[in-house]
C-alpha cells in the first residue's frame, strides 16, 4: 500500500515531467483511438460491399471481348434461356435474379426527344436485310424489384405502386405526361429485334427520375431515343418471358447469380462452363464497379493505418527518451529507497505504477476525445477522398458495339457512385485494441526504468550525490 501511496505522490511532486509524459500518452491515444476506429469502420463497409458486389456473379456475352480478339457478330452463340435457369441451381449460389432489356417501339406512344412529325414510323434494315421500325423505347425487367438501379435515390414512384403481376410496368413523370398516360392505362410495345412479340402492359406506377438522360454522349448526338432513360418502361422478368423466348438473341440479358462466398467464383465458373456455357460468356464479378465504390473507403482505410503506425512509431520513441531522462533524474530517491532497504523490484514496482496511473487517466481522456473527433475527422477524410475520385473519373466516350440488337460498353462500373457516408463509432473491439496499445506503451515505459533501476547500487548513488 505504502507503494501506491508514495507512486500517487510522486505524481504531484513531479508534476512538470509527469505532465509531459501525460501530453505524450494522450496525443498518442488520441490518435490511436481516431486512427483505429476509422480503420475499423472502413474496413466493415469494404467488407460488407465485397459480401454484396464480390458475391454477385454476371453471366453475360461479351461482344467488345470479341470485337478484340477479332471476332465478329456471326461468332456470338446464344444459348437457351433455360441454361440460365440450370446454372441457378449450382451449390455455390444462395439466389439467381433475372434480367433482360430490349429495345421497343410502339406505334401509340411518343418517346422523350423525338420531335418527328410521325413518331415510331422510322424505318430502318435489320440484320435479316428486312425493313422495320426504328425503336424509340427500351423495356427493362427484373426478377426482383428491390434490385432496379437507382430506386430509392434517384428514381422515386410518385404515383401508383411498383408492378406485382404479369403484364404490369412502371414509366417515367416524363414519358407520361409526354403521352398523357395516367394509372390504369394500357401501353402496347412490340419488341423492335423479336418479330411477332407484341406486349400490352398495364401502367400500375410513375416515378420521378432524376437520373442523367442519356449514359453516352454517342447516345444523345445520333438520336438513339430508346437509350434516354425517360423513355425507359420496368416491368416483370416473367412479362418479357411470356411471349416464348427461346434463346437469348435480341435480348440483353443480364441475368446475376449470388454466390454463397465470394472466393467460390471460379468453381463456379467451371460449373456453368460443364453445362455448355460457350467461351464468348463472361462469368465475372463487377470488378470494376466494386473497385469504384471501396476506392475512397481503401485510401482512407490504408490512410489512417499509416498514420497510426508512425504515430505508435515515433510516440514510443518519444516516451523512452523521456522515460529514460526521469528515470537518471530520480536517482537520488532511488538510492535513498534502496538505502532504506526497499527491494529493487518495490522500488521498480513503483515507477511503474506512476506510469500505469499516467496511461489510465490519459486513456479515459482519450477514449472521449478521440471517439468525439473520429466521425468529423472520417467525413473530411472520406469527402475529399470521393471528391478526388470524381474529379479523375474520366466521362469520356466509351467502347460501344451493335450487336445482336443491344449495345454494350465497357464501363462497367456505370451506375456506380463511391461510398461517400460512414458511419464511426468506438465499438468494443476497438477499445480492446486501444486498451491493448496503451498497455503496451506504459510497460514499454516502466521496462525501462526497470532496467536502469536494477543497475544502480544505492551506496555508490548517495556517493555520487555527496
Amino acid at each position: 500500500m505504502y507503494i501506491l501511496t508514495n507512486a500517487m505522490k510522486n505524481l504531484v511532486r513531479n508534476k512538470g515531467r509527469n505532465i509531459l509524459i501525460a501530453a505524450v500518452t494522450l496525443a498518442i491515444i488520441v490518435s490511436t483511438v481516431v486512427t483505429l476506429t476509422i480503420n475499423n469502420a472502413a474496413a466493415k463497409v469494404i467488407d460488407d460491399i465485397r459480401l454484396d458486389l464480390g458475391s454477385r456473379v454476371e453471366v453475360r456475352q461479351d461482344f467488345i471481348e470479341m470485337r478484340q480478339s477479332g471476332l465478329g457478330r456471326e461468332d456470338a452463340s446464344y444459348i437457351s434461356i433455360d441454361a440460365f435457369y440450370s446454372f441457378a441451381e449450382s451449390e455455390y449460389l444462395s439466389k439467381a435474379i433475372w434480367g433482360a432489356n430490349m429495345y421497343a417501339w410502339s406505334g401509340t406512344l411518343r418517346a422523350v426527344d423525338d420531335y418527328s412529325d410521325s413518331p415510331g414510323e422510322t424505318t430502318r434494315i435489320n440484320d435479316n436485310g428486312e425493313e422495320v421500325l426504328v425503336e424509340t423505347l427500351k423495356l427493362i425487367t427484373t426478377s426482383d424489384p428491390d434490385y432496379i438501379a437507382d430506386f430509392g435515390t434517384l428514381r422515386n414512384i410518385t404515383s401508383g405502386g411498383m408492378f406485382s403481376s404479369l403484364n404490369e410496368c412502371i414509366i417515367s413523370e416524363d414519358l407520361a405526361q409526354l403521352n398523357g398516360i395516367t394509372l390504369g392505362d394500357v401501353i402496347e410495345l412490340k419488341g423492335a429485334y423479336a418479330t411477332g412479340k407484341d406486349y400490352a402492359l398495364t401502367v400500375v406506377g410513375i416515378y420521378s427520375d432524376a437520373t442523367e438522360d442519356y449514359t453516352n454522349w454517342f447516345f444523345a448526338i445520333n438520336g438513339r431515343f430508346a437509350d434516354n432513360r425517360r423513355n425507359e418502361i420496368i416491368a416483370g422478368f416473367d412479362t418479357l418471358m411470356a411471349a416464348g423466348w427461346e434463346t437469348n438473341h435480341g435480348l440483353d440479358l443480364k441475368t446475376e447469380y449470388f454466390l454463397k462466398d465470394p472466393d467460390d467464383i471460379k468453381r463456379f465458373e467451371a460449373e456453368v462452363r460443364s453445362k455448355g456455357l460457350p467461351i464468348t460468356y463472361n462469368v465475372s464479378i463487377n470488378q470494376a464497379a466494386y473497385d469504384k465504390v471501396t476506392g475512397p473507403l481503401a485510401g482512407m482505410k490504408n490512410a489512417a493505418v499509416t498514420f497510426m503506425v508512425v504515430i505508435l512509431i515515433l510516440g514510443a520513441i518519444v516516451l523512452a527518451l523521456i522515460s529514460f531522462l526521469a528515470v537518471r533524474e530520480r536517482k537520488y530517491e532511488v538510492g535513498v529507497l534502496r538505502a532504506m532497504g526497499m527491494e529493487r523490484g518495490k522500488v521498480a514496482f513503483g515507477m511503474l505504477s506512476e506510469t500505469v496511473m499516467i496511461s489510465a487517466l490519459c486513456l479515459l481522456i482519450g477514449l472521449g476525445a478521440g471517439s468525439a473527433m473520429a466521425q468529423p475527422v472520417a467525413s473530411g477524410i472520406l469527402a475529399g477522398r470521393v471528391a478526388a475520385a470524381e474529379a479523375t473519373d474520366g466521362g469520356g466516350a466509351n467502347k460501344v458495339l451493335f450487336a445482336g440488337g443491344q449495345m454494350q460498353t465497357d464501363d462497367y462500373a456505370e451506375g456506380y457512385t463511391p461510398e461517400s457516408e460512414i458511419q464511426v463509432s468506438l465499438s468494443s473491439d476497438t477499445l480492446v485494441q486501444i486498451i491493448i496499445l496503451t498497455l503496451a506503451l506504459a510497460a514499454l515505459s516502466g521496462i525501462i526504468g526497470v532496467v536502469i533501476i536494477t543497475q544502480y547500487e544505492p551506496l555508490k548513488i548517495l556517493r555520487s550525490r555527496n
